[in-house]
Formats: structure tokens, sequence, C-alpha cells
């Protein structure tokens, strides 16, 4: 229906297009048109410029071994990103003679969603109308926007993004990833630098309201702030009351001294008279200081919560990074931190146990932003609250090499609830698409998808009377890459491979150990292999591994017959290198290839097509298997 209404919307406008060109050539006369302003001699000031990209994506899968309860799908054919990507994004900006600029967001989700009312998308301003004016006074540089969606980081504590130390597989790609001048451009960034540019999004937390910063202030003073909505604060009706509001004000004392001061409150309606609401503030002093080669970064905090069922009171948070010069031979990342369990907050950089719903599951909205709660295990940079700790990561070059690597020993403050999540390293995309945003999925309802990731619960069975774990979990992660290059038959080429361990266990150790005493290990192994075909074009393999075991205190499983802990040791007849268990025995690999290909200008081609598998022999109803190939077309302009 909306199709057939474009085609005769182009229709008219190429027949009126048409006509206007013929008596344009038909006319002689040299007088000009008639206008109903006054002529200028001078160039306008005015402009207006439109930007935008158009993306199709499709995909197909075939299921050899599907989840009995859900849906049981064993072929799929779609088209368009339900992750509610945009298909269509056209931007306008313009600017006024008097210096005013405005900015309109239209979107246009997938078309091809079949013929079903619910599906039909229109071309709306979904992303809202942004109206910014600047302002060049004596006194600094003042600059006001408000309107639609904006996107803005302030501090760690406060409003941030966590962008944690980027070590990822680039097999998959994310829609908002920029385009670049080549195809290969984005492997050897990522070499070069070990950081993608994933677009504005990246870092910095979504926000509707009104924006004020000011810079060039006196003293070396600058000021920023926003009040209006976050999608991480939603009340339980979406017509109820929600705001948040943060402000940062910052001085430059010299060139190697910056110190800030942090603030941000939040509230939400829990009910639809408004009685009752959810709020939460903080506070915070962040200092940068270099000395000599060494950069300290350091945030302390304080904050309050209270809702209708808990008043936590007060809490601290500190948050310390010591970095050295790349200058550095091995130049080194140190980080500390501690956040009570008292301190919450959902727009900063770090993850939240002791509230499990911050924001209402609300249908089709709120499930697109929960994060695992439940003691999660999560990589380096990735602070936790109810949790403390510290980790080293750290560089080296050898030749054509280039590691990286880090260590980090955490252990919570108070002891927490009876369970355990781990985030999926491997097909975690794979198994977000089968279930979008969907909670507590899965044969034993144990998976739950939020964007692009999929985290698994682990219930853990020593408990106390109130539910909570008889002790505090403690976490040890390790992080290995390596990259190389090199040229095969004249074609440039690079190998990543990116290696982590997660554990998780009653008792502090410093290297993470395997064995009964570990509640949860989680071992990776991801290999990509991409190589130049052309200027235009780049072939890219991808190999992953995830091992995931269980003890005793975790869940056992519903297959009488316990299983071997590793194949590969059972088949060598290394008896002493491997063990039987009725816990978790987890494996998921991914095997795929694809293709980077540059069409024309701003024109790329992404070709994705990946063999899966996730397998539990304890657990007899945790067998997937398929196959997936994807297209995605992405245009610019």
């Amino acid at each position: 229906m909306l199709s057939g209404q474009f085609l005769k919307f182009w229709i008219k406008f190429l027949l009126i297009f048409l006509c206007i060109s013929s008596s344009a050539q038909v006319k002689t006369t040299k007088s000009s048109p008639f206008r109903s302003n006054i002529l200028t001699y001078r160039k306008p000031n005015s402009s207006v410029s439109f930007s935008g990209f158009y993306r199709f994506l499709g995909f197909v899968r075939n299921q050899v071994e599907t989840f009995p309860n859900n849906s049981g799908k064993t072929t799929v054919i779609s088209s368009g990103d339900n992750y509610r990507e945009p298909m269509f994004l056209l931007k306008l900006n313009g600017r006024t003679r008097e210096n005013v600029t405005f900015g309109a967001d239209f979107m246009i989700n997938s078309l091809y969603k079949g013929p079903s009312e619910d599906y039909i998308s229109p071309l709306t301003l979904n992303l809202g109308l942004n109206l910014t004016t600047t302002f060049l006074t004596e006194h600094g540089i003042f600059k006001l926007k408000s309107g639609g969606i904006s996107w803005y980081r302030q501090s760690r504590l406060t409003v941030w993004g966590n962008r944690s130390f980027n070590r990822i597989s680039l097999f998959e790609r994310r829609p908002q990833t920029p385009l670049n001048q080549f195809p290969f451009n984005r492997y050897s960034k990522y070499y070069n630098s070990g950081l993608l540019d994933q677009g504005i999004r990246y870092g910095s937390r979504a926000f509707q309201g009104l924006f004020i910063q000011g810079t060039k202030l006196p003293l070396n003073f600058s000021v920023k702030g926003v009040i209006g909505k976050s999608n991480f604060n939603r009340s339980f009706l979406e017509s109820s009351d929600n705001f948040t509001g943060c402000f940062q004000l910052k001085n430059i004392l010299n060139q190697s001294t910056k110190i800030s001061y942090n603030y941000l409150s939040s509230w939400a309606d829990t009910d639809s008279l408004s009685y009752d609401r959810r709020n939460y503030f903080i506070h915070s002093l962040d200092i940068d200081k270099k000395i000599n080669k060494l950069q300290f970064q350091m945030e302390l905090g304080i904050g309050n919560y209270t809702d209708p069922e808990k008043k936590l009171g007060f809490g601290e948070a500190i948050v310390l990074n010591v970095k050295t010069a790349k200058t550095y031979k091995v130049p080194l990342d140190i980080q500390l931190y501690r956040i009570s369990p008292q301190f919450v907050n959902v727009t900063g950089n770090f993850l939240n146990t002791t509230v499990l719903e911050v924001f209402p599951n609300v249908a089709g909205v709120g499930t697109t932003v929960r994060t695992p709660y439940q003691s999660p295990m999560v990589g380096l940079g990735f602070p936790v609250n109810n949790r403390q700790g510290a980790s080293i990561n750290a560089d080296l070059e050898v030749g054509k090499f280039r590691f990286n690597a880090g260590i980090g020993v955490f252990a919570e403050i108070d002891t927490s609830y009876a369970s355990l999540s781990y985030i999926h390293n491997v097909n975690s995309q794979t198994l977000s698409r089968i279930f979008l945003f969907g909670q507590n999925w899965g044969p034993y309802n144990s998976l739950n998808s939020t964007y692009r990731r999929v985290f698994e619960n682990v219930n853990i069975s020593d408990t106390s009377k109130t539910g909570l774990a008889n002790f505090k979990k403690f976490f040890n992660t390790i992080e290995f890459e390596a990259k190389y290059k090199n040229q095969a038959f004249g074609k440039n080429y690079y190998i990543f491979s990116l290696t982590r361990l997660n554990t998780c266990q009653k008792n502090l150790v410093l290297i993470p150990k395997f064995g009964e005493r570990t509640l949860i290990s989680q071992l990776s192994q991801e290999i990509d292999f991409s190589i130049g075909m052309s200027k235009k074009a780049v072939f890219i393999l991808s190999y992953g591994i995830q091992k995931v075991l269980g003890n005793s205190s975790t869940d056992i499983g519903d297959n009488p017959e316990a299983s071997v802990q590793s194949k590969f040791f059972e088949n060598l007849g290394l008896e002493s290198l491997y063990k039987y268990t009725n816990y978790r025995n987890q494996t998921n690999t991914l095997l795929g290839f694809g293709i980077d290909y540059k069409i024309n200008d701003n024109v790329y081609l992404f070709l994705r097509s990946t063999k899966y598998r996730y397998f539990d022999p304890n657990f007899i109803e945790n067998h997937l298997k398929g196959f997936e190939t994807m297209l995605e077309l992405k245009i610019n302009f």
C-alpha cells in the first residue's frame, strides 16, 4: 500500500517536472520570474543541506536443530532490521541568517514486513526535530539545542556509554558503523590503533530535551547540561512523567590539570496516579591530571536511590585510571574501582546488580535496554556496582605482531542474589536474532536478549534463608589479543586472534582456575582472517568457539548420563586431563565467511554466511544448529 502511494507520488512529480522543463524550453522571454519577496543583491547566509543513508538487510536462516519452545521454525527468510535500526534515514540540516541551526531526522523502518497494518511504516519524524542556536558574547560562546534525539556524554559515573578496551571480532557488523573510503581500511585501522569508530552513539547516551553548552568562559570555565528524557529511565506507563537532568561545570587549571563537578538527577512515576516515584541523584568530582608521561583520571561520586519498595540510602563510588604514554615500549593502563551497592545509575559506565528493575519492562520498549543484572561476569573495562577490583592492560609490538592483554581481579562488596549471568562471546548476535529482546527464553528460560547480545542466567543452590548466596562472589578475567599482518601473492592480509577467560568462584584467587571450586568458567577463542582481494573487495574468514563449565553449586542437567568435559583429551586418551560432569558443559561454535565490497563511493555491499551450533549434552533441549546468510546494502548520501 505504501509502495503504491510512493509510486503515484513519483509519477506525478515526474510529469510536473517534464511539463516545467518543456515550458522552460519554449519560453523565449528574458524577464525574471515573479517573486513576492524583495530582490537581494547579496549572497544569502542561510543554507539547507541533506544527508542520510539507505540500508537494506536481508537474511536466510536454515536450522537443523531448534529450541522446542521457541517457535520451532527451521527456515526463516526475512528482510529489514528487526533491531529497529532505520532502513532509511534522511537528515535535514539548516542554518538561518541569524545563526540559528535546525535539523530534522526523517526515518523509515523496514518496509518489507508484509501487508499487515501493524507493519506499515510511513515516513515519520520518529527521531524528532532539533533546533540549535549559538550566541557569541564577550564572556563566552553559548549553544542551545532542543528537540528530538541527541547523543550526550558527561562523566563515567553520571552519563557515559561503555567503550571498554574495544577487543572484538570484526566479522560481525553493526549498522551504525561508518563506511570507510576503502573496505580494507576497517581492518588496517583496527590493526594500527585497536579502536573502531562506531558512530556518534558510541560512548554516549540518547536524550530528548533541552541542551545547554557554554565554552570559553572566564577563568577557563566551561559548562554543559541537559534536562529531558532518557531511554534508560522510563515510567511504567508511557504517558506518565519521567525526567533526567544532568549538569557539568569544568575548569582547566592549566595544560596538565582539568577538574569538573558533575550532577545527575533522575525520577519516574511508578504508578498511574503519580503518587509513587523511583528516583536517584548523583554528585561527582572528576579530576584529570598529567605528570610527565603519566595520566591520572579519577572520579569520586556519592549517590542516593529510593523507590516505593527500597530506600538504599547513600552510596559511594570511585573509578581511577592510570595510563602511561604511548611512547613507552609497553604502555600500561591500570584501573581500580569500587562502586557500592547503594550507588545506582543506569546512564553511567557500569552495570547495576542491586536493583533488578531500575526501569520497567514496557513491552517493546523497556526490553531494548535491559542489561545483565544477576552478578554478571563481564570483560575488562565494564565496572559493576556492588563490586570492587583492579585490572591492568598492556600493549606490545614485536615486528609485525601486535599484542594487547589484560588481567583483572574483582570481588563483591555485599552478598547478592544466588545467581550468575554471563554474556555469550560467540554466536551472541545470532542467538539474539532468534528471539529479539526476549527475556527468560530458551528451553530452560535462562537466555535473555539485549541489543545484539545474549546473556544467560545461572542459578546457585548454596543459598541463605533470604534467598541470597551464602558467600561473596569473586571474579577473574583474562583477555589476550594478537594481531598480525603480511602479504601473500601480493595481497595484504590480517590475522586477529582474541582469547577471553572469565571465572567466578567463592574464594579470592589471583589467577583463574578450573575445577570444582569454580562456579562458572567461560573460555572463548575467536580468529578472524581478512585479505584484500582488490582495492574494492575484502574477503574475511572467522572461527569462534566458546566453552562454559559449571560446578555442583550450579544448575544440574536433565540428562542422567554424565558427559566428558573435553572431547579432545578424551580422544587422545589422556584421562588425567578430562573429567565427567552432570552440570553445565556448554559449547558454542561459529564458522563463517564474508565479503566487503565497494560498489561505488558511499555504496557498499556486505555478505556474511555462518554455520553455528549451541550445544550442551547435559541439558537435552539445549541443542541449536543451523546456517545463516545475511546480505546488507548500505548507501550514504
